[in-house]
């Protein structure tokens, strides 16, 4: 199954983004922040990453 990590610190986004790819057949992980974001994809890399640039504690372009 292909891994998708969410990094929203919106939870609007978050529940309708982890619905959709839940129903296309994707696992998905969320971080709401940057520094969890980096934690999440150092403990479990991901397939793929959908990362929101403008997060609270580390921005999602230091992520990136």
């Amino acid at each position: 199954m292909t891994r998708v990590l969410v990094v929203e610190d919106e939870e609007s986004f978050v529940e309708a983004l982890r619905v959709g790819l839940q129903r296309e057949g994707f696992a998905v992980d969320i971080a709401r922040d940057g520094r969890e974001a980096l934690d999440r994809f150092e403990a479990a890399p991901p397939d793929l990453v959908l990362l929101d640039v403008m997060l609270p504690v580390l921005s999602g372009l230091d992520v990136c």
